[in-house]
């Protein structure tokens, strides 16, 4: 263990480090932002206060000071040992996080507590030697997993420490789902994903990979063959705007778009691209087109820029800023008319509206309302709609879709995570409105409880940190909103 240093307390966050945009924008596997050093790391660490207010922004209630008090003292085994009673993937978390426990710090310039989290999962290639976790006896139950995203392996991991047997099956030919298939390389590299990966399926998880249930296995036969079933399906169907020239040469919606260039396979693009959509996956493609050879790319949103989704957040502005670092333009308050296409059937520009904002901040968002006496026009030749998706429940029979109970766009479950369908449980982007890395990890944990409990499987409740007085204390005291996500009972 490395000897520990020890600093004045300083204000300010050590920086960090990334390639610089003309260089990193050419590369698609080049990882843009560079992790700290040992000395950077624990000068970092020790500027936590050990407050806990972090805590409460965080969907899991990592014990966050704990660990990061831990890589102050130099002590990264024991700060790894912390974050894996929660979270089994501390390195991907530590890439991709929102990491809305920052906009929690009480600093101006928070404690980089993602690029912490990262810092402990590169000290070590595998974990297991560290934790040695001696897993109970088998019980002789058995779990099916349906979906490798990070809800899914949450429950998967930690049910498998507890003795139960979980298989998941996954369509895709690789795992973790839209980590893997939607999160570009160059913010979220091959190496990590395997190695995180191979943790879990050391630990004793079973994958069946390139097997889509209601296709290659019936949900039904699933159903009869196991105790409990997780769906950890995500939100995988397209949802497409309908423009006219929508079936143009070049045109692509996001998920499709991205899963190409994650597989390596070929997509055929123009020189000038506009992205239709204003949130991460935006940002996402229209980095990626760059990367892909684009001269230019353009991001057109029918709102303004403070209305784009998870905004006003640390993560927005993050993301906001490496895209305009890299030379992406925004069109902000357009609606696109028409995709139009040449007599080739080639997208060669589109026409489109300005929009006017209505509404007051009283009546809640404002809303965007196309100005029609005049039209624009956009040079381009190539359309990627990043305009959402929904999820797809075509696996499931038409009797027990029907008695799938929904809360709006997203599967309705209970404080354990169980569906309305018996023995079904469900997480991730399928249940919770943030759709977010860490909230399906915090659903996985909450399910992979609601499991064992239905199984009637003992373990011993953890107490997570819940919302209380503290965070009104320090608003009055800081003058600062400290944000506290809904408590669910762990």
């Amino acid at each position: 263990m490395p000897k520990p240093s020890y600093y004045m307390l300083n204000f300010k966050r050590v920086p960090i480090k990334q390639e610089k945009p003309e260089e990193r924008k050419k590369d698609f596997y080049r990882v843009v932002t560079l992790g700290y050093t040992k000395e950077e790391a624990m000068r970092e660490a020790s500027r936590c206060l050990g407050c806990g207010l972090c805590i409460q922004g965080c969907p899991a209630r990592l014990d966050i000071p704990g660990y990061v008090q831990a890589i102050a003292r130099g002590d990264f085994a024991g700060s790894l040992k912390i974050i894996l009673r929660d979270l089994p993937f501390p390195q991907i978390c530590g890439n991709i996080c929102t990491h809305r426990c920052e906009d929690n710090c009480v600093y101006n310039e928070p404690v980089a507590i993602r690029h912490l989290k990262r810092f402990v999962g590169e000290q070590f290639n595998d974990y297991a030697p560290v934790i040695n976790h001696q897993k109970k006896k088998p019980t002789g139950k058995k779990v099916a997993i349906i979906g490798s995203g990070p809800a899914g392996l949450t429950a998967a991991y930690y049910l498998t420490q507890f003795g139960v047997e979980c298989t998941v099956y996954e369509a895709a030919p690789v795992p973790l789902g839209e980590l893997n298939l939607g999160i570009p390389k160059y913010r979220l590299s091959k190496d990590v994903i395997e190695k995180e990966y191979n943790f879990i399926k050391n630990a004793g998880v079973k994958f069946n990979f390139n097997t889509k249930v209601g296709k290659d296995i019936t949900f039904d036969e699933i159903y009869r063959n196991y105790d409990a079933i997780f769906l950890g399906i995500g939100n995988m169907k397209p949802n497409l705007t309908g423009t006219p020239g929508s079936d143009g040469k070049y045109f692509y919606h996001a998920l499709e778009f991205l899963k190409l260039a994650n597989l390596g396979e070929k997509i055929e693009i123009g020189k000038k691209v506009a992205i239709i959509g204003g949130g991460f996956t935006a940002m996402d493609s229209a980095r990626t087109a760059l990367r892909l050879g684009a001269e230019k790319v353009y991001v057109l949103y029918r709102r303004r820029a403070e209305d784009r989704p998870s905004y006003p957040s640390s993560n927005a502005e993050e993301e906001m800023e490496e895209t305009v670092e890299e030379g992406v333009e925004f069109m902000w308050k357009v609606t696109p008319i028409e995709y139009v296409k040449d007599s080739n059937g080639y997208i060669k520009g589109i026409r489109y509206w300005k929009n006017d904002m209505v509404g007051s901040a009283k009546e809640g968002r404002l809303k965007p309302v196309p100005i029609k006496d005049f039209e624009f026009f956009l040079d381009v030749d190539t359309v990627i709609e990043a305009t959402g998706q929904n999820v797809d429940f075509s696996f499931l029979p038409k009797d027990l879709f029907e008695k799938l109970r929904m809360n709006r766009n997203e599967i309705w479950v209970d404080d354990n995570m169980m569906t309305s369908i018996p023995k079904v449980f469900a997480g991730g982007d399928a249940v919770n409105e943030t759709k977010d890395f860490i909230s399906a990890v915090a659903d996985g944990y909450r399910a992979f409880k609601g499991i064992l409990r239905f199984l009637k499987i003992d373990f011993q409740e953890k107490e997570k940190v819940e919302c209380t007085e503290v965070s009104h204390i320090m608003k009055e005291s800081t003058e600062k909103n400290v944000r506290c996500d809904t408590f669910v009972p762990l």
